[in-house]
């Protein structure tokens, strides 16, 4: 361990080095050219989520219609794998697998702004090895507040690269539909996503690999009702998609518009990010926009996708991780674009990488049209910690980094929601073998 913070330590000061070099004009790499407000925002006590004893991790936040704050997070499962089935891990920062690979998918609701919260209920109907980390269930509501879940499970030798997307939905009986498959080519699809539309259905997306020639990875949607049937069959709507990141997605102009971003790879294994924009609703996609060209040239997939938010002006405003063409430029970024994603803004950095390590980021937009942004990086103990940022309505003014997370393990992939001049995060901590999921809530807009 001493080892351990002594190379961090060192890694920190190089950086800094490199920092203190730097020409003061770089709006590229020097977020603090821009001018700061010494305000920070106040967060309350941490709350955990779910049963210690489950190892409960990979939350993910969303407001119902009905203004109550919902969390959807996965928890062990002490039935064993099934003979003959592959494990696959989801604690990925400690990179050992669990005692059990079996997972549930848990939901529970907070009516106060997450001070206290009601029991969780079981969504997956079967023992299932629900996947986690970057590719952990997602959760959307319709006009009256009714949860729908899509989840992801390897596939049928227990390959979690080739997975199937599962889906529930609340019933009328305080529980849950049974789980059934939504990806039509068994053993394709993970990464999933689920979006409540201004028309009062949903659109689901996934990265898919049925089809891995010419481009490897696809990008699949289909539509669901609120009912739960299937309004379409799956269908393709981009390709060559990095392997393993999210997606990100919001709706304009009643839901006509529809604005995607993912990450992608060339034949080079150079990965940046792009936006795809749809003007029917989502049947159609013109040719993707790259937001910045980073050229970040890794032979595998990250595991740390995009993240987009879309504010009263129309302004889409992005965040991501990435390494660049060297290890000085690696660190969370944001860009802006103004004009309806035809272009983006030079790249801004947000919060500079201290070590080589992979960082993740989730954005959120509040009705002030401020930016909320939250990432994980290291601390100068080599511990990875929850960080969070605000940039202004003017697009040009930053509050300070605050670290909002004092974890004693590492802390991994925060999540936000927004509502009421509450801004909530959740995130997962990692100690071992030993997982649990933190919740912290600050007023902000004042």
């Amino acid at each position: 361990m001493k080892q351990f913070i002594q190379r961090r330590l060192k890694n920190l000061a190089v950086w800094w080095v490199f920092v203190l070099s730097m020409p003061a004009c770089s709006a590229d790499l020097a977020p603090w050219a821009n001018p700061e407000r010494s305000e920070r925002l106040r967060f309350g006590a941490e709350i955990s989520l779910g049963s210690r004893d489950a190892d409960p991790s990979t939350p993910f936040l969303r407001y119902a219609a009905d203004n109550r704050l919902f969390a959807v997070w996965t928890e062990d499962h002490d039935t064993p794998l099934p003979q003959g089935r592959a494990s696959s891990d989801h604690h990925g920062m400690s990179g050992k697998m669990a005692p059990s690979p079996m997972r549930n998918v848990y939901l529970a609701a907070s009516s106060d702004g997450g001070k206290t919260w009601a029991p969780p209920k079981r969504v997956n109907s079967e023992t299932e090895a629900v996947q986690g980390e970057e590719n952990g269930p997602k959760v959307a509501f319709d006009k009256n507040s009714r949860a729908y879940v899509v989840w992801s499970i390897p596939g049928g030798n227990g390959d979690k690269t080739r997975a199937n997307i599962r889906f529930a939905m609340e019933n009328d009986k305080g529980g849950f539909t049974p789980a059934r498959t939504l990806n039509e080519v068994n053993d394709a699809a993970r990464f999933p996503i689920i979006e409540a539309t201004p028309d009062g259905n949903f659109l689901i997306a996934w990265i898919d690999r049925r089809i891995d020639n010419p481009k490897p990875r696809q990008l699949y949607l289909m539509k669901m009702g609120a009912d739960g049937r299937a309004l379409t069959k799956n269908y393709q709507a981009g390709e060559g998609l990095c392997e393993c990141c999210k997606l990100g997605l919001v709706f304009a102009d009643g839901g006509k518009t529809v604005y995607m971003v993912d990450r992608e790879v060339d034949r080079n294994k150079i990965r940046n990010h792009v936006l795809r924009k749809s003007t029917d609703g989502a049947a159609t996609f013109g040719a993707p926009v790259e937001i910045s060209n980073d050229g970040w040239q890794v032979p595998s997939c990250p595991h740390s996708g995009p993240s987009i938010g879309r504010d009263s002006r129309g302004w889409l405003h992005v965040t991501w991780f990435t390494v660049g063409r060297s290890e000085q430029e690696a660190g969370i970024y944001y860009s802006v674009s103004t004009d309806d994603g035809k272009s983006f803004a030079p790249r801004r950095l947000v919060h500079a990488n201290t070590a080589p390590e992979i960082l993740y980021n989730n954005l959120s937009v509040g009705d002030d049209d401020r930016v909320y942004l939250t990432w994980t990086n290291l601390d100068s103990y080599g511990k990875a910690q929850v960080f969070v940022r605000t940039l202004l309505a003017d697009g040009q003014t930053w509050s300070p980094i605050q670290q909002i997370s004092r974890a004693q393990g590492n802390t991994s992939r925060p999540v936000l929601a927004l509502r009421n001049k509450q801004l909530q995060v959740a995130w997962t901590e990692i100690d071992g073998e030993n997982s649990r999921v933190v919740f912290r809530s600050a007023e902000v807009g004042q």
